[in-house]
């Protein structure tokens, strides 16, 4: 079959069409949302302290047997800062340090902020996190 001279050439059905704009209307095309979608709301202040578990006496003292577990680890890898500042975190994790896909699991929970807005740890308790999230 041959073209017309009009015709446009075969389209690779992998390709991508595109058209020109310029950087105002492209934002603005962003900042739209779609019909039917509406406003999203930022979460307020507080938004999560009704989801969170209520806070316990022990949260704010080292368990037994976290500092059996500390006492476990190899000197370097000993979270010492994470216990001090943050017993209830260390407690929860000396708790599943055995499982290392929950261990894993909870380390990444607490360095990656999925839900915005987080202050985020002191950078030697993140470092000891670090070091823990590579044992």
């Amino acid at each position: 079959m041959q073209r017309s001279p009009g015709d446009s050439p075969p389209r690779d059905p992998m390709s991508l069409d595109f058209e020109t704009t310029d950087f105002a209307s492209a934002r603005a095309a962003l900042d739209e949302l779609p019909p039917g979608v509406g406003r999203l709301h930022a979460p307020q202040h507080g938004y999560w302290e009704p989801r969170r578990r209520p806070a316990q006496p022990a949260d704010r003292a080292l368990a037994g047997s976290t500092i059996d577990w500390l006492l476990s680890l190899p000197p370097p890898l000993r979270p010492r800062r994470l216990g001090e500042r943050f017993p209830r975190l260390a407690n929860t994790l000396a708790q599943h340090w055995r499982d290392p896909v929950l261990r894993i699991a909870l380390i990444d929970e607490l360095l990656v902020d999925r839900r915005g807005g987080r202050q985020g740890f002191p950078p030697e308790v993140r470092g000891e996190l670090e070091v823990l999230r590579r044992a």
